[in-house]
């Protein structure tokens, strides 16, 4: 069995005595020492430790001393991250936990750099499903406004509080005092009313009439962002329409029950079967209405029959059609998603209905030729995971925000912006280029954000006066009694603001770009975005093009977007499914800061499944970097140790090592590489510190010998300053004990190896040892010898490797408990171990 540091203290009882006196003078009380050791727990107790450390972060003095945004302070470099305002669930899944612990982590090391940090934390307070929770829920009818409105209040604070407890028990610590923000409160309404005014004034903004997308089930408006395709069962419907001159064009489709609205028949122009039938009247059966048969390029040929409906509107493509030639509309579907205005043959169903009952009737009348059932994309609203439910396009007077026309100029200026990863940035430029639309941001809702303006029957807006923001237009008289266009009677817009209006302007609002222009100057553009991939098209696209807009400037200087978490079986976690894991479930058993480690241990921008055992594998490492802290403790706790004029060898060796590591870790760090941070400190505080470098000096600390006890407590030092953003509890605890110069780990800076001299022979000398020791060790596993039981050895190497070991032949012998190392020269290029007898090579 492997010798450890787990094992350490029943060892010392057995041996130590034969170390602590050298010449007969006793150097360490072996008594003192063990009595120091028990000061220190054997086990690492995370509930503990880490809501101790979280009530004392969250104290005044921790506030004001480590985690304040110096806003007096400029001579230090700024860092503002923008993070994402979760909507209010009350439930912090592991997507949640994921961001979280990203932006503590990269707040906590920015400080350590030496920035002065602003991390803030908002709330996206004013989504549906609150109101779907009020309504059917608690049973508050929407009619009662006032009361509806003062229930969805309550609502939110209440699911703020279950989130905001989660975020603080994963370490979470963003500047609740000043930072934190909800996008109901006067304060940020007002800020994103003030400029929805100032895109109104550069012409940005209009009402107009037209095709809306609109989701039945949610009752209310969409933007393209919002929508998606999905796979859904089907149908297919061959419907043959009589010409009026004689003979029939039959049409495949997929929404028979949108025969009614039928305004054309399209066919493309390079298809050989229908070139006579361009200009012809076909005429829609069961609802008898003429209409003309025209070609069109868009049209798929191979699709159905290659003959197509127009309907107002069944898809987009119907859209751009009746755009293009000026076709009239016919609106059948309702905001509920019923029929209307089928001269009363469909009325009142909902679509599904509707669409069974129009097949029996075409069958009824000879008008089938036949139903196929197919698996087809059906435009859906993807945004809400808990809807997914096929949308309609209706006629509606809505305000928009124009976005069609600042195409190009958006895709020059996002390239300003760095992504990480790098490959991210094609999603944005791809959505840019995708969008058909401008923004619709009326939503037929009541816990929104008022939009700031009355209309006349003209659909000419007139804003609020800015002073008097923010505003509910419904409860507040206009600025004047008649549009000052055109004379008209003025209403006040009951709809309220899409909620992307809301988090769009993050930013703005945090860099005080309305408030005081010293501090945006200083603030602004942000550093840092951290987001999903799942909200490119809506928060980030939708913040980059306001911000553009408002201020003329990109939001930010660098995009990191992050995967999204899966669930242990390696898909999208779902309730459905079971899948779903809260960070929460064993929290206490294994710790915040092994689940922190666990959710970085993934490259940043991709996928991973989350799984318990990776968290319990990270908190056997925490228990290692315990024990190691532990085992140092009662020889330089609280001691300012001085680097000697000269070190030993072994010494040497492991701040070569330490400099490497130190290097790689401040630059992954840098890079987001979070990943390569944990891969770095594995490999080397655990195989080369906790296995090779302190299992060598023991004897060495017991006696009192200068170079190993101050190497190991730069080492020590610098590898919890290294881990602390990541895992900011046990490293808080372990500085608090061995250290303690300052009031918290995060004051100090990040280590510097500039005096750490590289010497090829000293690296090689390090070779040597971790090659002796495996061998040495591996043989007595072989033999089913205790690590701690004495044995005459004889090592065969060429000549440079018994010149190597010589060196620290002493070192070595104590370590592995060697009564006698004999070392051979030998010709041949493999290190041989003869043990009791026993021979091994590699």
């Amino acid at each position: 069995m492997r010798f450890s540091l787990r094992n350490f203290i029943s060892y010392s009882n057995l041996y130590l005595y034969k170390i602590v006196c050298i010449g007969g003078q006793l150097l360490l009380n072996q008594d003192e020492i063990l009595k120091k050791m028990e000061e220190w727990p054997k086990h690492y107790n995370p509930k503990e430790i880490e809501e101790k450390w979280q009530k004392i972060w969250l104290s005044e003095e921790y506030w004001r001393d480590v985690f304040r945004f110096r806003d007096e302070d400029d001579k230090s470099p700024r860092f503002v991250i923008d993070t994402p305002p979760p909507f209010t669930s009350g439930e912090l899944h592991m997507g949640h936990a994921y961001w979280v612990t990203i932006a503590d982590t990269m707040g906590r090391f920015k400080r350590l750099e030496g920035y002065n940090v602003l991390l803030p934390q908002g709330w996206d307070t004013q989504g549906l499903p609150t109101e779907l929770k009020v309504q059917y829920r608690l049973g508050i009818p929407k009619d009662n406004r006032q009361l509806f409105l003062q229930k969805c209040i309550e609502w939110t604070e209440d699911m703020i509080k279950k989130m905001k407890e989660a975020m603080i028990r994963l370490g979470y610590r963003p500047e609740w005092e000043r930072f934190e923000y909800k996008t109901y409160e006067p304060k940020y309404r007002k800020i994103i009313q003030k400029s929805l005014i100032d895109m109104y004034k550069t012409n940005l903004i209009e009402m107009r009439e037209g095709p809306v997308i609109w989701c039945p089930k949610c009752e209310t408006a969409l933007a393209q962002s919002e929508v998606g395709y999905l796979e859904k069962d089907g149908i297919l419907a061959y419907i043959k329409f009589p010409l009026k001159e004689g003979g029939e064009i039959i049409i495949a489709t997929t929404r028979p029950e949108l025969l009614a609205a039928t305004q054309a028949v399209a066919v493309n122009p390079n298809d050989e079967r229908y070139k006579s039938f361009v200009g012809k009247i076909a005429i829609v059966p069961v609802f008898n209405i003429e209409v003309k048969i025209i070609s069109d390029s868009d049209v798929e040929k191979e699709f159905g029959t290659g003959a197509v409906m127009i309907s107002t509107y069944g898809d987009p493509q119907d859209i751009k059609w009746q755009l293009k030639y000026n076709l009239p509309t016919r609106v059948i579907v309702d905001e509920k998603g019923r029929m209307i205005n089928t001269n009363g043959i469909l009325d009142g169903l909902k679509i599904e209905q509707a669409r069974n009952k129009m097949i029996e009737i075409l069958k009824t009348k000879g008008y089938l030729v036949k139903v196929e059932k197919i698996k087809h994309n059906v435009l859906s609203h993807v945004e809400r995971s808990d809807c997914l439910s096929p949308v309609e396009f209706l006629v509606k007077k809505q305000i928009y925000i124009k976005v069609l026309d600042k195409k190009q100029k958006l895709l020059e200026e996002y390239k300003k912006m760095k992504f990480k990863p790098a490959r991210m940035s094609y999603y944005l430029e791809d959505w840019i280029k995708s969008i058909e639309w401008d923004w619709n941001i009326t939503r037929q809702r009541i816990y929104g954000t008022p939009l700031p303006f009355w209309y006349c029957e003209n659909g000419h807006l007139t804003p609020a006066r800015e002073k008097d923001l923010p505003i509910d237009p419904i409860k507040t008289n206009p600025p004047s009694e008649k549009c000052q266009l055109c004379g008209l009677h003025l209403k006040p817009v009951t709809d309220v603001a899409d909620v992307w209006i809301d988090s769009s302007v993050t930013v703005l609002f945090l860099t005080k770009f309305y408030e005081d222009k010293n501090v945006f100057n200083k603030t602004f553009p942000a550093s840092l975005r951290l987001q999903g991939t799942d909200i490119i098209r809506t928060w980030l696209f939708y913040t980059f093009f306001r911000t553009l807009m408002l201020a003329n400037n990109i939001p930010f200087t660098t995009v990191l977007i992050h995967g999204q978490v899966l669930g242990p079986d390696g898909t999208r976690m779902s309730k459905s499914k079971g899948n779903v894991v809260s960070p929460l479930d064993r929290v206490d058993e294994f710790g915040a800061d092994a689940i922190r480690m666990a959710l970085l241990d993934a490259s940043i921008g991709d996928d991973f499944p989350f799984k318990w055992d990776i968290v319990k594998g990270k908190r056997m490492l925490l228990q290692k970097l315990w024990n190691a802290s532990r085992l140092v403790y009662p020889f330089i706790a609280n001691q300012r140790l001085d680097k000697p004029e000269s070190l030993h060898i072994v010494d040497k060796w492991i701040l070569q090592e330490h400099k490497k590591f130190v290097i790689k870790a401040i630059n992954a760090y840098k890079n987001y590489d979070f990943y390569l941070v944990l891969q770095e400190l594995y490999s080397y505080f655990w195989e080369i510190i906790a296995d090779e470098y302190l299992e060598m000096i023991k004897h060495r600390l017991f006696e009192d010998d200068k170079s190993a006890k101050y190497t190991i407590q730069r080492i020590i030092r610098d590898i919890i300053v290294l881990l602390h953003p990541i895992a900011p509890h046990i490293t808080e605890e372990i500085y608090s004990r061995l250290f303690g110069y300052k009031k918290s780990i995060l004051l100090e800076e990040l280590p510097k190896v500039d005096d750490i001299e590289e010497d090829k022979r000293v690296g090689e000398l390090g070779e040597v040892i971790k090659k002796t020791n495996s061998l040495i060790r591996s043989e007595k596993i072989k033999n089913r010898l205790s690590m701690n039981a004495p044995v005459s050895v004889k090592l065969y190497a060429n000549r440079q490797f018994i010149e190597l070991i010589n060196e620290v032949k002493e070192d070595i012998t104590k370590t592995l408990k060697i009564t006698n190392l004999e070392l051979v020269e030998s010709t041949e290029e493999k290190v041989e171990i003869k043990l009791a007898n026993q021979t091994m090579g590699v």
